[in-house]
């Protein structure tokens, strides 16, 4: 949906694909047991306390190659909202590496996208070799994310998606933020839409609506976006999750170690007849192969306006997305805005190389929630 290159695989998939609702057959079988909430309506949630440093889940992983112009940006966001990440060392890729993703028939992978490609199965790799890990959440390095993130926005999403897998909001151990772990696959909390025709919008599809004030105003969203909350009612201030339909790309994607290990065996390469890249491979899963997927709707994470690099390596030009001599990542728009994202935790006007600046960000900035923005300038960067 939004400006970015994986987007163009939409009108592909389309075209060579059976419309179809995610139909979860376990899911719909009890659905008179769930909550299935009418469009538009709002739900009331419980009141979880603010997630920990690792957002609810085992750990914050993110796919970030050796040298990434992107990671002191992400590890800065992440310690101003006090969130812990890791970042699994990814190997040298080889030519061979590359080879065994294609399809024996009808390959349509580019070597930018396999190389993104492998860095996921890299990071799914690293989970499953742990030995305490339940679950995690894997990042792409290029995403931006609210500054409410973990003390209010995460907190609603986990609340909305245990009213939907799990009758009740009792917790009976720090891994069932989300709901028993074997109720869900795939929770999509950063992507670049699932959207999809009205006339999709069933009862079939389970979803919860919640008040969500840290939306950015219908105006300020995302064109694309508030075309689709329009086309299927949903008011300002509003988020949702869902049964998945059409997610595409993977900035943000939790997962269990159960749908960890089916991810790799069904994303070991492209399906024949060519994916293209591994974000289309696991919406494939989800619609196609049973995985339970949900969505967070609009999304919590998106990629910042910097330039892709599957695009770069893709034409072969190693010189953009690189930092500037502020150590900010070229390519973010003045404003240090990113799509449907009201206050990032990745604008420039955060940047920091000094220790008791960025205490007092993490105090202001992370725990209090002040955007500390200065109206005017944003409203001439935005005229720009």
């Amino acid at each position: 949906m939004m400006d970015h290159p994986r987007s163009k695989v939409i009108l592909f998939l389309a075209l060579v694909s059976i419309p179809s609702v995610f139909f979860y057959a376990s899911l719909i079988r009890d659905s008179h047991t769930r909550p299935t909430h009418g469009v538009g309506s709002r739900v009331d949630l419980p009141n979880l306390s603010a997630a920990n440093s690792t957002l609810g889940f085992g750990a914050v992983v993110a796919v970030s190659r050796p040298g990434s112009p992107r990671r002191d940006g992400l590890l800065l966001a992440a310690n101003v909202t006090e969130i812990d990440i890791t970042i699994p060392v990814q190997p040298q890729w080889a030519d061979d590496d590359v080879a065994r993703l294609h399809a024996q028939i009808g390959s349509r992978i580019e070597r930018g996208s396999a190389l993104a490609w492998l860095g996921h199965l890299n990071a799914l790799r690293w989970f499953l070799d742990s030995t305490t890990l339940e679950t995690i959440v894997i990042l792409e390095d290029d995403v931006d994310w609210d500054i409410h993130l973990r003390t209010v926005q995460i907190p609603k999403a986990a609340a909305a998606i245990r009213s939907l897998v799990n009758s009740g909001p009792s917790l009976s151990n720090a891994d069932d933020y989300y709901g028993p772990l074997d109720a869900w696959d795939i929770l999509y909390l950063g992507h670049c839409g699932d959207v999809f025709q009205p006339s999709r919008w069933t009862w079939r599809v389970l979803r919860a609506a919640y008040l969500d004030a840290t939306l950015p105003d219908f105006s300020d969203l995302h064109p694309n976006t508030q075309k689709f909350l329009r086309s299927i009612q949903i008011p300002e201030k509003t988020r949702i999750v869902h049964q998945s339909i059409f997610p595409l790309c993977t900035f943000g994607y939790a997962v269990t170690r159960s749908s960890a290990a089916r991810i790799l065996a069904i994303a070991a390469r492209e399906a024949d007849g060519g994916t293209m890249a591994y974000d289309v491979r696991v919406l494939e899963a989800c619609r196609d192969l049973g995985l339970r997927c949900w969505s967070v709707n609009p999304e919590l994470f998106h990629h910042m306006g910097t330039p892709s690099e599957i695009a770069t390596v893709n034409a072969g030009d190693g010189t953009e997305g690189r930092e500037d001599d502020l150590g900010r990542v070229r390519g973010q728009s003045a404003a240090g805005r990113t799509p449907n994202i009201a206050c990032g935790a990745r604008s420039t006007e955060f940047w920091t190389r000094d220790g008791e600046t960025l205490k007092y960000l993490q105090e202001v900035v992370g725990r209090q929630g002040h955007c500390l923005r200065d109206p005017m300038e944003e409203e001439i960067a935005k005229a720009l």
